[in-house]
This record gives C-alpha cells, structure tokens and sequence, in this order.
C-alpha cells in the first residue's frame, strides 16, 4: 500500500496541472489593468466610499445625537455648556431629538441614490448652523465640544469623499 503523505503528493500535483492546463493562456489573451482605485470607483459610481456607507455613518454618529436630545437633554447639554436649561429649551431639544431620529429612519429605509445629496446639503448645514456656530458664539466647554464639531464635519467629508 502507498504511503499517505506520498498519496497526498500524488494527488495535490495532479489537482495543480490540471488546474493549469485549463487556465486560458496568458500570453494569447491581452490583459488591460486598472488601477485597483479606478475599478472601485466607477463600481462605486464615482466615490471613494459608498453612498451607503456614508449613510451609514450618518444613522450612526447623528442618531446617538438624536437620542441624547431626546432622552436625556439636560444631561447632554449640560455636557457642552455652562447653561441651566428651562422648559422651553428641554422642548427644543427632545423635538430637535425627534427630527434628527427621523433623518436616520429616512436614511435606513430610502434608497441611497435618492437621499445622498439632501443629506449631504443638511449635513454641511448642520455643522455650520449648530457646532461651529455654537462654537464661535455661545462659549461652550472645551475641549469636550470639539467632538461634536469635529463628528459633524468628519461625517460631511465622507459625503464629499462619496460623490
């Protein structure tokens, strides 16, 4: 009886020119090669990141944003400024907390196709109207308001980075 491990050598030889003498010859087929990047992009449709993934990103990062304006304001205001909060503002904040949980669920069920430039368009808007703003106006507490400023803009990059 053969050996096992010379069976083995037998058999994996055999699996590798048979495998070779099907592969289409190399030297008669011209090869065209794109750069890797190239190929992902126009796969993509033209971004160096996905529109789902920049979507994505969004229900993530603006979701726990929203949930925190929603469920627990007073506790995550008070984390970036020095301000008592009042009933009026508390309202403000659980329905900004509403509206930005609904982006995210637009952005979970809509294709990414359709909602991709509105949520860029917001995106950039957010970040102007509501870190960056606050940071130049309302003397926030640093350096822990630089995450919000920085989250929002990182976010609006990938959208950039996704046309």
């Amino acid at each position: 009886a053969p050996e096992p491990a010379a069976m083995r050598a037998v058999l994996l030889s055999a699996l590798f020119a048979s495998v070779a003498a099907f592969a289409p010859p190399t030297a008669l087929v011209p090869r065209v090669v794109d750069a890797p990047l190239t190929k992902a992009l126009v796969l993509r449709g033209g971004g160096v990141i996905s529109k789902e993934t920049f979507a994505t990103t969004l229900v993530v990062s603006n979701g726990l944003f929203g949930l925190q304006f929603l469920l627990i304001p007073k506790f995550f205001i008070s984390q970036f400024f020095e301000k008592e909060l009042d009933a009026f503002h508390l309202f403000f904040a659980r329905f900004i907390g509403v509206l930005i949980l609904g982006q995210c669920a637009l952005l979970k069920v809509c294709p990414s196709e359709t909602t991709f430039l509105p949520a860029l368009i917001t995106q950039i808007a957010v970040g102007i109207m509501g870190p960056l703003k606050a940071q130049l106006t309302l003397d926030p507490k640093m350096p822990i308001h630089l995450f919000p400023v920085i989250t929002v803009f990182v976010c609006a990059g990938l959208g950039l980075l996704a046309f």
